[in-house]
């Protein structure tokens, strides 16, 4: 049989680690996901058997999501274990009328988690709920053959003569796998697997193609067109459920070294704009540290605001990268100890727009565009490049203009002394409602007063 596939939804690594050590006795297949964000491209990718997910999730409470996965035909019947963190019986009450299985507070989740996986997976095999196959075949022997082979494994199996009823069913019902003969009348295989593979939301379904002839012509046709194995008739079950056993677990195996991959390309990308910005500061020894105290006060400000360790992460990889556009700025007018000149103000107020264009050119980042290209708004509309005004200034801007303004006060300059904490503040106070949102400075000023310099060390 296919191990089971669980995916867990938690933004908190030790307690997903919790979670797979105390389901250590059942043999599955782990995803982990820091929050539900587009998850639902994930699991269209894995076809998951379980959906753990925490209730307090940072994109959305688990009644949202679990909202999200009945209102789409594909998850309707997913089976979904809510964790939670002492809710209100309101809350709980309002996951179980939304279709949740199981809801188990983390005080109670040594002692009831296992049972509660296990008893699922107890009843989709008593009841096969779980992998889906679509078996398109023109021949009634066959497809009750296979029906019949295939559900006793656990598998649950819906028949279609050919492919234009295949499609019918595709349109309604989600399937993990499509089994299909090559020669059939209306709409053959070969049509079949060609219009799905130009469809994405179908091209991702495992499509493997049964035929009584040994045509390498269209063998080649269809594995070109992204057909995932071809087995030739007759065969019997225990042949066909190899070949299936392969397909799973090579599915899922991808997914997971494709995710690993993303990762880490983005650590090595991040590793090397990092050391750019370092080398980028080294020209000026009165901006060394600005972008990582700037990265400090702004992740802790998100912090603040009770976002997810991710939100967190993404907060720091701004606050780094939020002055990346001065790599195109020239030493004479970075480096200038006195005022500027209007020419050369001009010249590097430019700086937001070249870092947006070095940033949009790296997919796995570009949610931090806004942060390189907003930071110099202005709340009262006179900032640059584009003179937004108030919340039309997306947030994280607004908060990365508050760091940058304390981390400029209280640094020293070639023309001035570095001000005292205080007097920052009460700057920082002042121009509240005019060059810096209001929201945000309160913000900050509750992190200063909550003694938030343990999340980040703002006092010099």
């Amino acid at each position: 049989m296919v191990k089971p596939r669980i995916v867990i939804i938690e933004n908190n690594l030790p307690h997903r680690a919790k979670i797979k050590t105390i389901l250590s006795p059942i043999d599955a297949d782990y995803l982990e996901l820091s929050d539900s964000k587009d998850c639902l491209v994930v699991l269209c990718k894995m076809r998951p058997d379980l959906v753990l997910a925490n209730l307090k999730d940072s994109s959305q409470d688990g009644v949202g999501l679990l909202t999200l996965l009945k209102k789409d035909p594909s998850f309707s019947d997913l089976p979904v274990i809510l964790m939670g963190h002492g809710e209100s019986q309101g809350k709980i009450a309002a996951a179980i009328d939304s279709g949740v299985f199981a809801y188990i507070d983390a005080t109670e989740e040594e002692e009831n988690l296992l049972s509660a996986v296990e008893k699922l997976f107890e009843k989709s095999a008593e009841h096969p709920a779980g992998i889906r196959i679509l078996v398109v075949d023109d021949s009634s022997s066959v497809r009750l053959m296979l029906q019949k082979g295939l559900s006793q494994e656990g598998y649950r199996v819906q028949t279609a003569e050919n492919g234009k009823i295949a499609l019918k069913f595709l349109h309604n019902n989600r399937f993990d796998l499509i089994l299909s003969d090559v020669y059939m009348p209306e709409m053959n295989g070969l049509e079949l697997c060609e219009t799905l593979h130009g469809d994405p939301l179908y091209s991702g379904i495992p499509f493997v193609v049964m035929s009584t002839e040994n045509d390498a012509g269209n063998m080649k046709k269809m594995m070109q067109l992204g057909a995932a194995a071809f087995i030739i008739k007759p065969f019997n079950i225990e042949q066909l459920l190899m070949t299936l056993n392969k397909i799973f677990s090579y599915e899922f195996l991808l997914l997971l070294k494709e995710n690993e991959r993303l990762d880490g390309e983005q650590k090595l990308l991040l590793s090397g704009i990092t050391s750019l910005i370092k080398a980028l500061e080294a020209r000026d020894e009165y901006t060394r540290g600005h972008s990582e105290r700037v990265s400090l006060i702004l992740s802790g400000l998100v912090r603040q605001l009770g976002g997810s360790q991710r939100e967190i992460e993404r907060a720091q990889i701004a606050g780094r990268l939020h002055d990346i556009g001065k790599i195109g700025i020239s030493d004479n007018v970075l480096l200038k100890p006195g005022c500027l000149s209007e020419a050369e103000f001009n010249h590097i107020k430019t700086h937001p727009t070249i870092g947006a264009s070095i940033i949009q050119t790296i997919p796995s980042i570009a949610d931090i565009l806004p942060v390189i290209i907003s930071h110099h708004e202005r709340f009262d509309g006179n900032g640059y490049p584009q003179g937004l005004k108030g919340l039309a200034i997306p947030l994280w801007a607004r908060m990365t203009a508050v760091a940058d303004t304390y981390d400029a006060l209280t640094s020293d300059r070639p023309y001035r002394k570095g001000m005292e904490h205080d007097k920052a503040l009460a700057i920082i106070t002042e121009v509240a409602g005019g060059q810096l949102c209001p929201d945000t400075v309160r913000l900050f000023l509750e992190c200063c007063k909550e003694g938030m310099a343990k999340g980040f060390n703002i006092q010099k």
